[in-house]
């Protein structure tokens, strides 16, 4: 990823994979820096076998985050609906914990934060979400195209990144999607370009 994103520096931006359950994930989110990647993830705590709200496993990596200037993607899952492959643990709940270490590092939680957002019309969970982030990862199989305005009016547009899920959703799926939201053009338009914003481009 890093080879490619090189190679293709106006075209992709690369984002590098730790498990933070084993030795060396700090040590490993340097050496990606070292590369040019932008970021760090998606964690997938369910496959990866690691908790996301134990500090024992997360402070480290937030530390080795917060001296690269990096941000984290992790993967989030809803705790009610249908089951499908993916669908996992980190709910909300362990989100909440999640959040609680993560000062100082951009947090994307993705596929809507598994539900987290709709959280913040409780102040306090609004609060605590000023660093957080919220991509659209596989929205169409989550949620009606209304999602969009909804989350935008609960922690703001400018936190909804668009994310596809590519390659098991094309782009075009998803941006018909947005394109169903509700957002004026100009909202739509800035959910697309946050992820740039986010990482400085």
């Amino acid at each position: 990823i890093g080879e490619a994103a090189s190679r293709h520096s106006s075209r992709i931006l690369g984002f590098g994979v730790v498990n933070p359950a084993l030795k060396g994930a700090a040590a490993e989110i340097k050496r990606c820096a070292g590369l040019g990647l932008r970021g760090i993830g998606e964690l997938h705590p369910d496959t990866q076998g690691f908790d996301v709200a134990d500090p024992a496993v997360m402070d480290p990596v937030f530390e080795a985050l917060r001296v690269e200037n990096l941000p984290l993607t992790v993967h989030c899952s809803e705790p009610v609906g249908h089951a499908y492959p993916g669908k996992g643990r980190n709910t909300p709940e362990k989100l909440m914990g999640l959040v609680g270490m993560a000062s100082g590092v951009r947090l994307v939680l993705a596929h809507w934060g598994g539900g987290l957002p709709f959280y913040a019309l409780m102040p306090e969970v609004a609060e605590s979400l000023s660093d957080v982030y919220f991509d659209t990862a596989a929205s169409p199989l989550l949620y009606g195209p209304n999602v969009y305005s909804v989350v935008a009016g609960l922690v703001g547009v400018e936190k909804v990144l668009f994310g596809s899920d590519f390659p098991l959703m094309g782009h075009a799926r998803a941006l018909a999607h947005l394109a169903e939201s509700g957002l004026t053009k100009a909202q739509q338009q800035t959910v697309l370009t946050n992820g740039l914003r986010l990482i400085g481009r």
